[in-house]
């Protein structure tokens, strides 16, 4: 197993990043795509393994540790991170709090048959609210615009999902009056 250092500074250390984001975005996109009862249970998995993944990176402390807080200061946790000394970090850590949710809000919309944008935005939202009381409470630091930036993610995930849904719908539709349309002028 090579150091982290070595992936950090190594050309190739995106590599299973991005390989990894492929395959679980080809999931996601399958499951939206295809709705079955299998595609469900993928489904569940996937969300389930998206939490952990989330839980793992934000997930710090232990109740009874001194020292936490919570900022109720809108936008200064953001402002403060897009102009930080060093924009990359500061650009990672804004874009990264949002895309980290994308996930949650996408899959969360696909396990109802109604109301999935709603469902997707309010999961992400929740989930990111519990995860920042918990820092606060596990001497770690939470913080109003994680919870900001987590929810942005959680609606572009559930409008994602919805508008293919939609659009696999209308595909399948379509579908349908031309096999019937064919149908039809073959028995005549």
């Amino acid at each position: 197993m090579l150091a982290d250092e070595v992936w950090r500074y190594s050309p190739i250390g995106p590599i299973p990043t991005l390989i990894a984001g492929f395959v679980g975005l080809t999931l996601v996109v399958h499951v939206t795509w295809v709705r079955s009862a299998r595609t469900q249970v993928i489904t569940w998995a996937l969300l389930a393994a998206c939490i952990l993944a989330i839980l793992a990176v934000t997930g710090r402390g232990s109740l009874g540790n001194d020292g936490g807080g919570f900022s109720w200061r809108l936008g200064d946790s953001i402002l403060s991170e897009l102009h930080n000394v060093n924009r990359e970090l500061g650009l990672l850590n804004v874009f990264g709090n949002v895309a980290m949710f994308v996930p949650v809000g996408w899959l969360a919309a696909l396990l109802v048959r109604r109301r999935g944008f709603v469902v997707g935005a309010l999961s992400a939202a929740g989930f990111s609210a519990a995860i920042e009381i918990w820092q606060s409470l596990s001497g770690s630091f939470g913080d109003i615009d994680d919870v900001v930036l987590n929810s942005v993610g959680g609606m572009i995930g559930a409008s994602l999902a919805v508008s293919i849904q939609a659009a696999s719908r209308h595909r399948s539709g379509r579908r349908n009056e031309v096999a019937a349309h064919h149908a039809g002028a073959g028995s005549g």
